[in-house]
């Protein structure tokens, strides 16, 4: 009798664990394919991994299909939290890790650039590029970075955010302006010096060289 029921006991033991493999098999599935779903509705290539639970935790097969949410969805990819319940009759709920990689295609420089660079047309490129691991807001069209000016040097082949460009400095100051003083039909044009270094439209002031008078 004990050794039929030690064998019954290995038996039960052997079993629970199929299953628990099977609920956690069932578990990182359902994470997966909802971050699947959710990363299709976004641009770029979604490349995810779903960690590998431990061992020793205990998944019951779920007997009717699982929900998922996922929690703080970042459309740039890295870690990210799945939700998946179960509303059996045996109701649980397991939270499943996962790391997600997003490949777009960004603007990258196709040379190094000086500080203060102002960047060309052939100075950037399209390139695919995970974007999970770039910081700022990185930029997709080559548009927005032409013309503008680099904050800091930057090699070949980096991507390129917003935050590391700015307008570039078209007046220095203590350069020579025109200045131009308009009354209905009437334009009256001299020189002056720039006080202040300015962009493009923004306002600066100007020390008018005939009368002496700040403009701006």
């Amino acid at each position: 009798m004990l050794i039929m029921a030690l064998g019954l006991a290995s038996q039960f033991s052997v079993t629970a664990a199929a299953q628990s493999a099977s609920g956690q098999q069932q578990l990182r599935q359902a994470a997966f394919d909802e971050l699947q779903h959710a990363y299709a509705m976004h641009a770029g290539r979604a490349e995810i991994e779903v960690a590998t639970l431990d061992a020793r935790l205990q998944v019951p097969v779920c007997q009717v299909p699982l929900q998922t949410s996922v929690n703080r969805l970042n459309a740039n990819g890295g870690r990210v939290t799945v939700r998946v319940e179960c509303h059996d009759d045996s109701p649980w709920s397991r939270y499943v890790a996962a790391s997600v990689r997003v490949f777009q295609e960004v603007v990258v420089t196709s040379r190094a650039l000086p500080r203060d660079s102002i960047i060309g047309p052939g100075d950037v490129i399209l390139k695919e590029h995970d974007i999970s691991t770039l910081g700022g807001q990185v930029i997709m069209d080559p548009d927005v970075a032409v013309g503008q000016s680099v904050r800091r040097a930057v090699s070949a082949d980096t991507a390129l955010s917003i935050d590391m460009l700015e307008a570039p400095v078209l007046v220095k100051r203590g350069d020579m302006v025109v200045v131009i003083a308009e009354r209905g039909s009437i334009a009256i044009r001299g020189t002056g010096t720039a006080l202040q270094a300015g962009e493009a439209g923004r306002q600066i002031p100007v020390r008018n060289n005939s009368s002496e008078r700040v403009v701006q």
